[in-house]
């Protein structure tokens, strides 16, 4: 018996060892893991500026968006008005158009991750790679609603899908799995009204914006504490499966014999 308890003891103490909770604010910790939802709620995207050092600004009704360097280029698809006008004026009831624009805020630090995706005919594939130029790929292009995931963008051709069809579709997701590669700020701009009336972005953008803090130390605590539980917990069933198996064993092997009577 005393072996059977330091075995549990040993598996329960090997288990709650193996908890190890990554730092929460690690920079590659996925958002949701330090962050605290806190409501959601729809927002009109009613102007853009471009600004000579190469910063873009998003104005929604109460506040802005400041994206810089690589994470500004990241949004080049969406300025483009050889398909944006159209995509815009279809007020997203047209099956050939379709923009999904999300914005998570980070209200504890008035941090902002986008992410989008954009539906358009295949006539624009030329327009849509440029835009994309020069960039590392961090999205994902499906032709004609999941029939043909493209690996390489630029030189693979739709022609080149499996089922060899003619293609009508492009959807790229500007995503990278739980990782939202486009960072900004959250701002408000002195001249903000001044900007909207003179916007170039004739007709407002629908958006969803999503509201977040950080994790308090004592939220964090009371997850570890959960999950040191429920490690535990898992550690003790599995020693207890270890211990009483050989048992059911020979229970089998001893009442094999009386059925096969």
């Amino acid at each position: 018996m005393k072996k059977i308890i330091s075995l549990l003891c040993l598996l329960v103490l090997a288990a709650c060892s193996n908890n190890n909770t990554p730092p929460a604010y690690d920079s590659t910790t996925p958002f949701y893991k330090y962050m605290t939802h806190l409501e959601g709620e729809k927002i009109l995207i009613r102007g853009v500026v471009k600004t000579p050092d190469n910063k873009t600004y998003l104005l929604s009704d109460n506040e802005d968006y400041e994206f810089s360097g690589i994470d500004a280029r990241y949004l080049q698809p969406l300025f483009q008005p050889e398909y944006m006008t159209k995509l815009l004026k279809s007020n997203r009831s047209d099956d050939k158009f379709s923009l999904t624009l999300a914005f998570d805020a980070d209200r504890s630090n008035n941090l902002v991750k986008v992410n989008y995706d954009l539906k358009l005919p295949m006539k624009y594939l030329d327009t849509l790679r440029q835009s994309l130029k020069g960039l590392e790929q961090h999205w994902r292009i499906i032709y004609d609603d999941g029939n043909c995931e493209v690996g390489d963008f630029f030189h693979q051709e739709p022609s080149e899908c499996k089922d060899n069809k003619p293609k009508t579709q492009i959807t790229l997701y500007m995503e990278k799995g739980n990782k939202q590669i486009i960072n900004g700020r959250i701002v408000k701009l002195n001249n903000r009204d001044e900007i909207l009336k003179k916007s170039s972005l004739s007709i407002p953008t629908p958006a969803y914006l999503d509201n977040y803090r950080l994790k308090t130390d004592e939220e964090i605590r009371s997850e570890k504490r959960d999950e040191m539980k429920k490690s535990t917990q898992d550690g003790i069933e599995k020693a207890v499966s270890i211990i009483t198996a050989p048992i059911y064993y020979l229970i089998l092997i001893g009442v094999g014999p009386v059925m096969g009577k």
